[in-house]
């Protein structure tokens, strides 16, 4: 049996930590190719908030009817098959956070660079991703303990950032109101597709569900922490977006579409702040945000392999991966993840595993939110907590993210169909372990 060593505050410091993190500071680069409008922009980080949130009250519903590990991979295999688990759960274990923190781990390089020219992006996330993840194999509690410290500092310096901006002013003059072409820009598949963008910067909201199991108090600790987490992500992000484009020129935060850099992430933060701050400044604040992904990349390292460590556990050629110590930390899925997100940080594009990751965590966490009306139907209302907005709140949910994905569908097809395949093959692999093994592949 699992301690539960995971306090309150620890856990919506993991929900904040996997949510601040590489697309706030990389996101409005990708956004201002289509968009000119403030107002459009502010109504993409708007939009994404209260879908998030909208998400969040109804996974705080499942986690806390349903307090074990595993996020995605424990709910829908108990609310629909043990191969839909297994699916979301492999997606999960092998892209779902290593490429996360490859993400992650390339725009901490990226600011890194900015701050200092002869740093390597790639080398400096490399190095980034290994320290952190012996952290978290050596010792848990020492890792929770860092996890709070560095997302103490990463609200404190967001706040600074972006109270400095408000004293700075709209030197650029920029107006937010609703402009003669908002309309047209909101009803557009580009708003839908960056919605992706803003929906993977969101994206973590759900993360103190992959370590339920580990959560003191769940059935109060679990549904206050994804709520009250997201909500504060929430506010921080259209004040820090608000901030970004008041303070400096649109087209120096635009990613550049033609030359060695076309489509990587742009350090948007950096440009903001040395228009804030001045030169010096500027560079100060890259460092900052180093930082503050370097709290991103600890909360997926941690959550990850929560995923891991069950799942393939129950597959006797993945077994060593579910190897555990004494104190329940799983190592071998802590060094498994690391591995795969060095592998995705030396050998893809930043967009493409933007597009990619967008694409199949928007599908599963569709499926997951439907699977709190499906829960209903099958057990009726729970005892405890319940979904805000019930049944509006799924509703709303599921028909903007089928929304964003018809979109994807339809003009990133190759990284959807990829994006497909990846799930596809977690089906393959739950058949064929369970007919090789003759032992149910299934969450008990």
């Amino acid at each position: 049996m699992k301690h539960r060593r995971i306090d309150f505050s620890a856990a919506v410091s993991l929900v904040v930590a996997n949510m601040v993190g590489t697309g706030v500071f990389t996101g409005l680069g990708f956004q201002l190719l289509d968009h000119s409008q403030a107002f459009t922009i502010m109504a993409l980080w708007f939009i994404g908030g209260i879908m998030a949130l909208l998400g969040a009250v109804c996974y705080a519903e499942l986690a806390t009817r349903l307090p074990q590990d595993g996020g995605e991979y424990h709910f829908l295999s108990k609310v629909y098959h043990p191969a839909l688990g297994f699916m979301a759960g492999f997606v999960s274990a092998t892209v779902g956070f290593s490429a996360p923190i490859a993400l992650a781990a390339a725009s901490l390089g990226t600011y890194a660079h900015g701050v200092f020219d002869s740093l390597e992006p790639a080398s400096v996330g490399t190095v980034v991703i290994l320290g952190i993840a012996a952290i978290h194999a050596t010792n848990l509690s020492a890792g929770m303990q860092f996890q709070k410290i560095f997302t103490l500092i990463k609200i404190l310096l967001i706040a600074v950032f972006v109270i400095a901006g408000i004293f700075h002013g709209n030197t650029q003059g920029i107006s937010f109101a609703f402009g003669e072409n908002s309309s047209a820009e909101i009803m557009t598949a580009g708003f839908a597709l960056n919605l992706v963008y803003v929906s993977y910067a969101y994206s973590g909201w759900n993360a103190s569900t992959y370590l339920a199991g580990e959560i003191q108090q769940p059935e109060k600790n679990i549904n206050r922490s994804i709520i009250w987490g997201t909500l504060l992500v929430m506010l921080l992000y259209v004040s820090l977006n608000a901030v970004f484009i008041a303070s400096a020129p649109m087209p120096e935060m635009m990613v550049e579409t033609e030359g060695p850099l076309k489509f990587q992430p742009k350090d948007v933060g950096i440009v903001s702040a040395g228009y804030i701050f001045g030169t010096w400044g500027g560079k100060v604040m890259g460092g900052v945000i180093c930082l503050l992904l370097v709290s991103t990349i600890s909360a997926m390292i941690i959550a990850g392999p929560r995923v891991i460590q069950p799942m393939f556990g129950k597959i006797s050629a993945l077994k060593p991966l579910s190897v555990t110590t004494e104190k329940g930390n799983p190592v071998a899925a802590i060094v498994f993840q690391t591995l795969l997100a060095l592998i995705i940080l030396w050998t893809a594009s930043f967009e493409d595993i933007m597009q990619y990751i967008g694409f199949t965590l928007t599908l599963f966490t569709t499926l997951t939110v439907a699977g709190v009306i499906v829960y209903r139907i099958k057990y009726g209302k729970p005892e405890g907590y319940r979904a805000l907005g019930y049944p509006f709140s799924p509703i709303i949910f599921i028909a903007a993210n089928l929304w964003v994905c018809y979109s994807q569908v339809t003009d990133k097809t190759t990284q959807s169909i990829i994006g497909l395949a990846t799930a596809l093959a977690g089906v393959m692999l739950y058949f064929i372990s369970t007919d090789k093994n003759n032992a149910q592949v299934s969450y008990e």
